[in-house]
């Protein structure tokens, strides 16, 4: 089951009828049996089925199914004797409104509702809800009737916070997934602060510790997204309430972009599918944790899985926690159908199992580091390494506590830890804490015990996390042991600690080895040896102040720590860390080809800047441009801007190509280029000049006091970016700025746009629409009949507004979006009407 490395060995004496006295701490090192089969439950993650939370007909009409068309009946069953009998500790329930669109909810329901939680909880549960008007079909309700029943709902739902996972937003369009109804239309700039209202009212009347799940990428960022605020009494979700909030795949592999999950459009702006996708994958909370991402598949399997490789790849990209196990059998009957083969830690399967394990956390021990012996009032130091073998970290905090049991005497010993924190992948916790001065002696199990965080259910072994180990879980406590021997007693002889190692260096490399010394560390009684710790790992002991570690691979870079050791086990802390890199090649030693380097453009602030690609034996990687000695860019594309110059300035440039391998080419040919002067101020009434008054697009106003952004830009977070006085969007085939105009300009003639272009010939790449008219840039007519050409200096290219057909009274919004297949860069240093 476990190994059990003792770094010093005592004995133990005990008499008949006479307490044991404990002997010096003795440090161990115990390695665990990892059980990596398993599809164990664990709380708040996993698979959930589907039931029917408010039973009573008389406030819910879909307990009468066959009154409802197209419903398909959850089940009633408040014991959740399928789900339990699934493994599964989650359920999931709609909150059906569709009987009170125009009224206040009635006490009945919330009361059903509230005793449906409390079978939720007697069932060791926990539930995901969704309210929602209608099952399918268009519907529209009125918004102060549904931020009304927003407060009714939640004060039942904040008073059974503990057995909430998470909220799904719900409330709006068909089945609650906020579309098909009324304030469900993405493009329109009027709906919007609706449903930042509906958000806000939910988040402020829902503890902290529930998460919410939005199915649309689009509505995320329309929330989250300072830039896209158009509340007009300002947006005012905190940071903590918007890292609660998460995604909800629904239609989860139905088709390429999950049956319009991702392919809806905005008033924001265009944002392809991939880019969507990505910003799901980077969903994190402020702090770096995983946000809560669950959903389901529909009746479409146009996205065929049946080798599971897409559901594998995605969930683990989007660290899905829960997914629904009811629905579509279409595509969960497929991966049960699946059957994978062993790889890495994973065993042959069926892909249905393994979506099962994987979902959310799976925990498993590797090792920990920990005394056998412990005084009462003295310090327990714990060092433990985990994997967490799951596709997301835990995305609710709960405690974490060193327990010492020995059936009569229990003490819980908190670590200050947060396990939000273990993400996939490989972690280490160490921390020490005080045993109790009245501890009482005798032989302990030491554990690791997560409990839920609320005093009610903090008892309940069936809401603790269970780790991915063979042999240390004990059902009926709800922890995991690491050790069934663990002395707590006075100390006697020897109980000081070294003093911590100083001076760790790095005295030698090779291309397979790392050569250390330090300085001898001292003790009341003596040192004999010390441990050596490499990336977290006990590498080996030495009784001297040297050590060369071997068999390491070349062209890697290592952490190093030291622990001094005495005779009697005590040891000292970890010492300082050092970093070392193997010499010689690792893999691949040839480097890229050397680009040639050309302007092509600049402004009074900027210099673009592009080159031919480089080839490599492996494949380039990305390029660092410098400017003079200083590394001002690191682009993976064969173009680059440099920004933030000063006006009429000579700079001078190379570029260096790398690879994977970080094998990095020669420097480039040197361009020197002189920035431009700076241009005159615009004249007549000015949308924009972009001289940071109001600052763009932080204001998200322009010089008119109206609306303004942009996004899928390639800098400023997709903005674009202001230096000088003037806008750079830099583009690859898409880009949207937009400017809102508002007044009436009867008394102008002209549009006049201050512009320039990296390469020249850009006015094919972007259109321009106002008042109504929306052409390529390069068709608009001048006057004399000729049409915009965009060079690499500035000019006004000055657009006759009537003679284009742009309704002067009625302008409306200014907006130029670049997706017709070009990339480059254009400069608007104003854009003014005359």
């Amino acid at each position: 089951m476990r190994t059990l490395r003792l770094l010093t060995v005592a004995t133990l004496v005990a008499g008949l009828g006479v307490a044991a006295v404990a002997a010096p701490a003795q440090p161990a090192t115990v390695t665990y049996q990892a059980d990596l089969a398993t599809a164990f439950p664990n709380p708040e993650r996993g698979y959930h089925n589907r039931y029917e939370i408010i039973n009573d007909p008389a406030v819910n009409d879909y307990v009468n199914a066959a009154s409802i068309p197209g419903f398909n009946p959850d089940l009633l069953d408040r014991t959740f004797a399928r789900a339990r009998a699934n493994g599964n500790t989650l359920i999931h329930s709609y909150v059906h409104l569709d009987k009170y669109r125009t009224q206040a909810l009635p006490q009945a329901l919330l009361d059903n509702l509230g005793s449906g939680l409390a079978a939720v909880r007697a069932a060791g549960m926990k539930i995901v809800l969704r309210p929602a008007y209608t099952w399918d079909g268009y519907v529209s309700v009125d918004e102060a009737q549904i931020l009304a029943h927003i407060g009714q709902l939640n004060a039942v739902i904040t008073a059974n916070a503990d057995v909430v996972l998470h909220l799904e937003t719900g409330y709006l369009g068909a089945w609650g997934e906020w579309h098909t109804g009324g304030l469900t239309n993405p493009s329109s700039v009027e709906e919007a602060p609706a449903r930042y209202r509906i958000m806000k009212r939910i988040a402020d009347t829902t503890p902290a510790t529930i998460p919410l799940a939005m199915r649309y990428p689009i509505y995320i960022k329309e929330v989250v997204d300072p830039t896209s605020c158009v509340v007009p009494s300002g947006c005012t979700l905190t940071q903590a309430q918007k890292d609660r909030i998460g995604f909800h795949n629904d239609c989860f592999l139905a088709d390429y972009n999950d049956m319009g999950t991702y392919d809806n459009p905005s008033w924001m702006g265009w944002y392809y599918i991939e880019q969507k996708k990505q910003w799901m994958y980077d969903l994190a909370t402020s702090a770096g944790h995983n946000k809560m991402v669950g959903g389901e598949t529909c009746g479409s399997d146009g996205y065929n899985d049946a080798a599971c490789v897409n559901a594998q790849t995605e969930m683990q990209k989007l660290n899905f926690t829960e997914i629904n196990e009811d629905y579509a059998a279409v595509n969960t009957d497929k991966w049960k159908a699946s059957q994978l083969a062993a790889a890495g830690n994973d065993p042959a399967e069926t892909c249905f199992v393994r979506i099962k394990r994987k979902l959310g956390y799976r925990l498993r021990l590797l090792d920990a580091t920990f005394p056998t012996t412990v005084a009462p009032g003295g310090g327990l130091s714990f060092t433990a390494h985990l994997n967490n073998d799951g596709w997301s970290g835990l995305v609710k905090t709960r405690p974490v506590y060193l327990v010492l049991d020995n059936g009569t005497n229990r003490y819980n010993l908190p670590l200050n830890v947060d396990p939000r924190g273990w993400l996939a992948g490989p972690n280490t916790v160490s921390a020490t804490v005080s045993v109790p001065g009245g501890a009482s002696a005798g032989s302990y199990k030491l554990a690791l015990w997560l409990p839920d965080p609320s005093a009610g259910l903090q008892s309940r072994p069936e809401y603790s996390v269970r780790f991915a180990n063979t042999g240390v879980w004990d059902a009926a406590k709800g922890y995991n042991v690491l050790s069934t021997a663990v002395t707590v007693g006075a100390c006697t002889g020897d109980c000081t600690a070294p003093s911590v190692p100083v001076g760790l260096t790095v005295t030698g490399v090779t291309n397979t080895s790392v050569s250390l010394s330090w300085s001898a560390s001292t003790d009341n009684v003596g040192v004999t040896g010390y441990q050596v710790w490499r990336n977290g790992v006990l590498a080996g002991t030495v009784a001297g102040t040297s050590y060369t570690d071997g068999g390491r691979s070349p062209g890697q870079t290592y952490q190093y720590q030291v622990r001094s050791v005495d005779a009697a086990g005590n040891v000292s802390g970890l010492s300082a860390t050092v970093s070392a890199t193997t010499s010689g090649c690792a893999g691949d030693c040839t480097a890229p080809s050397v680009p040639t380097l050309s302007t092509t453009g600049k402004t009074d602030t900027s210099v673009a800047l592009s080159w031919t690609a480089s080839t490599d034996n492996a494949g380039v990687t990305g390029y660092e441009v410098f400017r003079g000695a200083t590394l001002v860019g690191s682009p993976t594309v064969t173009s680059f801007t440099d920004n933030g110059l000063t006006a009429a300035t000579a700079y001078s440039y190379t570029v260096r190509a790398r690879d994977a391998a970080g094998n990095r080419s020669a420097a480039s040919n040197t361009v020197s280029v002189t920035t431009d002067a700076t241009p005159p101020p615009p004249t007549g009434l000015v949308l924009d000049n972009f001289d940071g008054t109001p600052a763009y697009p932080s204001s998200a106003q322009n010089d008119l006091g109206k609306w303004t952004g942009g996004n899928c830009f390639l800098d400023g977070g997709g903005s674009g970016v202001v230096t000088g006085g003037a806008l750079s969007l830099r583009y690859n085939n898409c880009g949207w700025f937009g400017s809102d105009v508002g007044v009436d300009l009867s008394s102008r003639t002209y549009l006049v746009v201050r512009v320039k272009g990296a390469a020249g010939g850009e006015q094919s790449h972007f259109n321009l629409g106002l008042g109504g008219s929306t052409k390529v840039f390069g068709d608009f007519t001048l006057d004399g009949g000729a049409h915009p050409v965009i060079t690499t200096s500035y000019q006004d290219i000055r657009i006759p507004m009537a003679a284009n057909g742009i309704n002067r009274n009625s302008p409306s919004q200014l907006a130029m979006g670049f997706w017709y297949g070009g990339n480059s860069t254009i400069t608007i240093d104003h854009i003014s009407f005359q």
